[in-house]
């Protein structure tokens, strides 16, 4: 029989924080939404259900967060978008990788695809790597920030822009370094945001990691002055991203197809931020209430 004491049982405890003011950043980005957003909404969740992916589908909202991603977007191709985000949160709910499906729901073009395709493989490739680490293994800011961007699946999310907006970047457009540039401060400033909204389901050390707990390390800092930095560089990236927009303006590459896509982007930004707070993924029934206050109970186990 083994001598050795019985586990420390962990603490837990709640702690009262207010969450960064994330919608003010967004302000200088317009909200639309789709029209067909609630039938295809229920048609989705209907196939998904049908194909044994559950999950609280209508509480989620996604049929939401893809009506605001593709405003312009004709009922086939919201269709699509709105299969391929469920996809996406189902696999990052249950952690199972449905690559398969991912990879036929999608396609455009031949060079369209084949961009497509490598940001899916990042995607898994990046998720991998932050599930290997833990608490005892936090990754510094700069290296966190670069695994963020692919493990977010945002990259996937903005080539769809191309596939809702029936539009055709050139490959000088889509590969030129101030696009690059401002897909990065758009995908900064979404996924920063969920880092902080997320933050409100709880804090345990087997916890995924994200921006907040990286600060805490980083800068030495308590939970809430984290989540406070995290509203300074989500403004930070907001208006990195509008000027960054104003340069690009001025690129060679730009045309209307390219213009388009770059109001997709905004899209993405207002329709993820705002979406945050209606979807029941992070803050329960108490999205609109955390909208108007901030305020959140976050459990804590030590």
């Amino acid at each position: 029989m083994s001598n050795s004491p019985p586990p420390t049982p962990a603490c837990s405890h709640t702690v009262s924080v207010q969450l960064p003011d994330l919608l003010s950043s967004c302000t200088p980005f317009e909200l639309r939404v789709n029209r067909h957003c609630r039938s295809v909404s229920r048609a989705s969740e209907t196939w998904l259900c049908e194909v044994g992916l559950n999950l609280e589908w209508k509480g989620m909202k996604v049929g939401l967060l893809a009506a605001l991603c593709y405003p312009g977007a004709d009922l086939t191709q919201l269709r699509l978008a709105v299969d391929f985000l469920s996809l996406l949160v189902y696999e990052q709910e249950r952690g199972w990788e449905i690559s398969d499906r991912l990879s036929r729901v999608a396609y455009k073009s031949p060079a369209w695809y084949m961009r497509f395709h490598r940001s899916m493989r990042a995607y898994h490739d990046a998720r991998r790597r932050l599930h290997s680490l833990d608490s005892t293994c936090i990754p510094d800011l700069e290296t966190y920030v670069d695994l963020r961007r692919n493990a977010s699946g945002l990259r996937m999310v903005f080539h769809l822009i191309e596939y809702a907006g029936g539009l055709d970047l050139p490959e000088r457009a889509s590969s030129h370094p101030v696009l690059k540039q401002l897909t990065d401060q758009a995908c900064d400033l979404i996924a920063w945001s969920e880092d902080a909204i997320s933050c409100a389901k709880g804090m345990t050390p087997s916890s995924r990691l994200n921006i907040v707990t990286v600060l805490m390390k980083d800068r030495n800092c308590s939970f809430g002055s984290a989540l406070a930095y995290v509203g300074t560089l989500v403004k930070q990236s907001a208006d990195a991203f509008l000027a960054t927009e104003h340069q690009f303006a001025a690129c060679a590459v730009m045309n209307d197809d390219t213009r388009r896509y770059v109001r997709g982007l905004r899209d993405c930004i207002a329709g993820s931020v705002n979406w945050l707070y209606e979807t029941e993924r992070y803050l329960g029934t108490k999205g609109n209430e955390v909208r108007a206050f901030g305020w959140v109970f976050v459990p804590v186990l030590d």
